[in-house]
């Protein structure tokens, strides 16, 4: 019987709304939670290749051979890497290089590319940058001097995974093997040499090794692993994730409006047929048994179906993927599936619960007065509890992060923007006097409940808000992230120019139809006092600023501000004796405005007071720096230049910049460039497949809604057919009723959308707020025509030829 009853009620719209709405939530949560598990291995995959390995150690001296014992017995692989810079020599031709000194282990992820291919470093042989051997005229099979050891050049090196990205501190680079350091003779005490321990293991073994090595680092000591590697690269990869969550989490709250919408809607529809059947003698027992069995079927019906449709999804999504992603990506885990059928018994049992709680309680004395109700759960109890579960369950999902917080916010002003947008509208309509019939007609019956329209401009405004930001999101959030990194981004920097190269520079890539960005001054300085007490004794060396007092800075002046730097607080430009100090730096070192620096450099120390604040882009891989001086201020100082340009041509430009001007050296962010682009591509193209599975969700929101008020209106519809009303009148009344709805809730939503967006630009993907002005007319329009549509299409048989002898079923 339960099974006939419920492909019976299989032809309910509400309940197929509730099992749709079901099965997308389980797809959503399944394909999500797949593609993000397996999205997470891959793109950890591609920040270990950046990092070339787990973790890393990095020391200014070596460490306890010990610690590395100890790594060896927790089973990581281990692999060694010293780092120094030295002179290389080849004939009467000299250059400074950066030397790296690996093993043979060396790399322990990534590709180490070289031409000829797959070569390593050998001991006795010397892997060359292009640009040293342009510099000195050498070729493969040449001899290299690094200092006093005589190598023989077995290629060039032409991409390294671990290469980084420092433009302050950067020379040609070789790599040489461990066991030739000694020969080179170049290590020596006081020098600077950074060695470098690179760890590789499974992740119990490296979270053991982990707790047990950070208690003993010492300040000159670090431990890196992939979250911390590729500042600008990083930061790719988290919003990335930030992306694809914020769709899951659009997905999941129209899913549970739509399942809460329809299934109150179901339940009150079958309120007569169960006071029938107590009336019959039906017992309570037989009731609980029929209804819990099709609420039953119906889930695992959503869950099946659901699974299905998430696998398909996750199909898709990595078939979409694949270019970007490493060719061969781990399955997903348990969790995944855990999730999305754990999401579905509970957002059954939230929503649901009530409404057959309140269904099993239907009197029989309902069979001849409709009127009469049984409150079950009283709404201003159970709402509030309904909201904090939710959020509660989202937070567990999700997690409590500035991402659900800002979806959070934006639904609360759009609450409070509801109620004043409602009571001002209701204001207004009052006193506006309408001659055309059906525009009178729809106003009427909008002002003559003005509770339940409220409740549906909460509805409408609710979907079309959350709809409109995921759009927003997929095209002007997206467009801002591929702003922060413009076609035009240099590609190549230029540093170590002397006061008398810069014109020559400029001239020579100006004659290649080559455009030099801005020139900047570079000195090189310690911050040794803050307001006339020394800078170490302020900011102790293992705090956040400690890094900042304890090395050399990288000094400039500037006439303009930079455009990607904006303001904080206080003016610009700085004046003589004024600095200007980047924000983030500001806060670690725990400065304010009209705070006295003093800094100490080649010649003497000379002292500044901080007028302004700046936010800084550091993932713009554009030149950013800590202080900016005014003009004239550091003239008393050692100066080098530095500046920045973009070339896609072949090597022929960068070859002949390297003979004419053999000081300076060139740096190449190219690769770094195209990785950011690979992400860029990767959630443009996952964001149109989610993109669907949000509107999706959207749709049967809408339709859930506009369901229950076809049901709020069939009563005073038949009057109306009955009084003789014609049906085109009726449907152009209906027309008019849901275009105003449509225009106020998409009004209403704009405004949430905008601070939902507001919030996530600043707090979630750190980018300047601007007011989306197309949204503002494109919504409402969007909006009112779209609920106009439904309105009239879902209402075509309440103005029928039989409309006022039909009862209208949900």
């Amino acid at each position: 019987m339960i099974h006939r009853w419920f492909w019976r009620e299989w032809r309910s719209p509400s309940l197929l709304i509730v099992w749709l709405a079901l099965t997308l939530s389980v797809a959503c949560v399944l394909a999500l939670g797949s593609i993000s598990d397996r999205m997470q291995k891959g793109l950890n995959q591609q920040s270990r290749d950046f990092l070339a390995a787990d973790r890393v150690l990095r020391a200014a001296r070596p460490v306890d051979e010990g610690w590395l014992r100890m790594a060896e017995q927790e089973g990581l692989t281990l692999s060694r890497q010293i780092r120094f810079m030295t002179m290389t020599y080849a004939g009467e031709n000299a250059q400074l290089a950066e030397v790296k000194a690996a093993d043979d282990k060396y790399p322990l992820y990534g590709l180490l590319e070289t031409r000829p291919a797959n070569l390593r470093s050998q001991p006795g042989t010397v892997l060359a940058a292009p640009r040293l051997l342009a510099l000195m005229g050498l070729k493969v099979g040449d001899t290299l001097e690094v200092g006093d050891a005589t190598l023989r050049i077995a290629g060039e090196v032409i991409k390294e995974p671990d290469s980084g990205f420092n433009p302050f501190e950067t020379a040609p680079g070789i790599i040489i093997n461990l066991a030739d350091v000694d020969k080179t003779g170049a290590v020596q005490p006081g020098g600077r040499v950074s060695w470098r321990y690179l760890f590789a293991g499974s992740p119990a073994a490296l979270e053991t090794y982990e707790q047990a090595i950070l208690p003993l680092l010492k300040p000159d000591q670090s431990w890196r692993g992939v979250e911390d590697s590729s500042g600008a690269l990083n930061r790719s990869l988290e919003r990335s994730q930030y992306f694809l969550l914020l769709s899951a989490l659009l997905t999941l709250l129209l899913s549970v409006a739509a399942v809460a919408v329809s299934m109150g809607h179901y339940c009150r529809s079958r309120g007569d047929l169960v006071a029938v059947l107590k009336t019959l003698g039906a017992g309570r027992r037989a009731l609980v048994k029929l209804i819990v069995g099709q609420w039953l079927s119906l889930l695992a019906f959503a869950g099946i179906c659901g699974s299905l449709t998430g696998l398909a999804f996750e199909a898709i999504l990595m078939h979409l993927l694949t270019p970007v992603l490493p060719a061969a990506l781990p399955p997903a885990g348990i969790w995944p599936w855990m999730w999305s059928l754990g999401s579905l018994l509970v957002i059954s049992l939230l929503i649901g619960i009530r409404p057959y709680r309140q269904l099993l309680a239907t009197q029989p004395l309902r069979v001849l007065r409709r009127d009469v109700r049984v409150t079950v759960w009283p709404l201003k109890y159970y709402i509030p509890l309904l909201l904090v579960m939710v959020l509660g369950l989202l937070a567990l999902l999700v997690g409590a992060n500035a991402l659900l917080w800002s979806l959070m916010g934006g639904m609360l002003v759009l609450a409070l923007l509801l109620g004043l947008a409602g009571w001002l509208s209701l204001i207004t309509l009052r006193r506006l006097t309408v001659k055309r019939l059906t525009l009178r007609l729809a106003l009427n019956r909008l002002l003559r409940q003005p509770w339940v329209t409220m409740s549906q401009l909460a509805a409408f405004s609710l979907s079309f808000m959350l709809l409109g930001l995921l759009l927003v999101m997929r095209g002007d959030l997206l467009e801002r992230w591929q702003q922060q990194l413009p076609p035009e981004s240099p590609n190549y920097f230029l540093l170590n120019m002397t006061g008398e190269q810069v014109q020559p520079v400029r001239d020579f890539l100006q004659q290649r139809s080559v455009a030099p960005g801005t020139f900047y001054p570079i000195i090189r300085a310690r911050l040794t006092e803050i307001n006339q007490q020394k800078a170490t004794d302020l900011i102790h060396e293992d705090s956040p600023g400690g890094p900042t007092v304890n090395r050399e800075l990288n000094l400039t002046w500037l006439k303009g501000r930079p455009e990607h730097n904006p303001l904080t607080a206080g003016y610009w430009p700085p004046k003589a004796g004024e600095v200007s100090v980047e924000a983030d730096v500001a806060e670690r070192l725990g400065l304010k405005l009209g705070d006295e620096l003093t800094f100490t450099g080649d010649t003497q120390p000379f002292s500044a007071r901080v007028t302004s604040l700046r936010k800084v882009d550091w993932e713009s891989l554009r030149p950013n720096f800590f202080f900016i001086f005014p003009p004239g201020a550091l003239d008393d100082q050692p100066q080098t230049w530095l500046t920045s340009f973009r070339y896609q041509g072949d090597d022929r430009l960068v070859v002949q910049l390297n003979r004419q001007f053999p000081t300076l050296s060139l740096l190449d962010v190219g690769s770094i460039l195209a990785q950011i682009g690979q992400i860029l591509q990767q959630v443009s193209r996952a964001l149109e497949i989610m993109v669907v599975l949000v509107l999706l969700c959207g749709g049967l929101l809408l339709l859930a809604q506009v369901q229950v008020g076809m049901r709020q209106r069939q009563q005073e519809l038949v009057v109306y057919r009955t009084l003789g009303a014609s049906r085109k009148l009726l449907r152009a009344t209906l027309w008019n009723e849901f275009a105003l709805l449509g225009l106020v809730s998409g009004l209403v939503a704009t405004a949430g959308a905008e601070a939902a967006l507001a919030l996530l630009q600043r707090k979630v993907f750190d980018f300047p707020w601007a007011p989306n002005l197309m949204m503002w007319w494109l919504l409402p329009l969007g909006s009112a025509l779209t609920l106009s549509t439904c309105g009239v299409v879902l209402g075509h048989r309440l103005v029928g030829r039989k409309g006022q002898h039909r009862n209208y079923q949900g």
